[in-house]
């Protein structure tokens, strides 16, 4: 017994001590028993920016769109190379030139971005775009140019992302991972909640949140699984193959509902 003791106690502290560095200082608390993702929501109507982060990361906030200023060199952020940028960030400076001055913060926006301050800038005058003038056109035309700079209504599935967090069978079927890799991935949705926008910000101008009415929302990845699933309703259905389907597969729904 005095043996066990001896071996297991200390193997305890260390194992705690570990889990401990591995949390907290190695930033794996980001990925567990926390938000399965950050979200960030830019309104025109409100002309407001919506954020979704935990408490230890700020918390949620609300910024002005009037008072955000776009860093595309982040200051602290160690680049691969000389072209290299990790992220868009978002700031809102302080209100005066006090020096302590709560309504100062800052978010990083969007992917990693592996192609400088070019790539950055494009992201960047994207959300101006969107935020300055709003969508211009239906669709994105298929022979558009790289330097297309119209924002469209309805965006197809690979500028999009899954609303939610997705389920075993999924998660295999869009990445194709390694066993391990799944396990630790499903270990974090278990352990996370879904982030949702709160409703007194009213912040989705009577559209609804994504992962409940994607087809209305524009959220087409999200309606593609429901689609997938046999979650959305017949006139969902419809109206998702309009924007984004082929001529035949709406023909053929509109077929069945006649």
């Amino acid at each position: 017994m005095w043996f066990g003791w001896l071996l297991l106690f200390p193997l305890s502290i260390g194992c705690g001590f570990l889990l401990y560095m591995w949390f907290f200082l190695g930033g794996m608390r980001t990925a567990f028993f926390t938000y399965a993702r950050g979200r960030i929501r830019f309104n025109r109507l409100t002309r407001k920016v919506y954020v979704l982060r935990p408490k230890y990361l700020g918390g949620n906030a609300i910024f002005d769109w009037e008072r955000v200023v776009a860093l595309l060199k982040p200051e602290g952020v160690k680049p691969l190379d000389k072209e290299t940028v990790q992220a868009i960030a978002l700031y809102r400076p302080p209100s005066s030139e006090t020096e302590r001055d709560p309504e100062e913060d800052a978010v990083f926006v969007g992917p990693t971005l592996m192609f400088g301050e070019l790539q950055a800038a494009s992201l960047w005058e994207c959300i101006r775009c969107y935020m300055e003038v709003g969508p211009t056109v239906d669709q994105i035309p298929p022979n558009a140019p790289s330097n297309y700079k119209e924002i469209p209504r309805y965006l197809p599935q690979e500028y999009t992302t899954y609303c939610g967090k997705p389920s075993w069978d999924q998660y295999i079927f869009e990445q194709k991972p390694g066993f391990m890799e799944t396990s630790c991935h499903m270990m974090s949705q278990m352990t996370c909640v879904w982030p949702r926008f709160p409703k007194e910000w009213e912040s989705d101008s009577g559209l609804g949140e994504p992962e409940d009415r994607p087809v209305q929302t524009g959220a087409v990845m999200t309606a593609m699984v429901y689609r997938a699933e046999g979650r959305l309703s017949a006139e969902d259905n419809i109206e998702f193959l309009r924007h984004w389907g082929t001529k035949d597969a709406l023909n053929e729904a509109l077929s069945e509902m006649a």
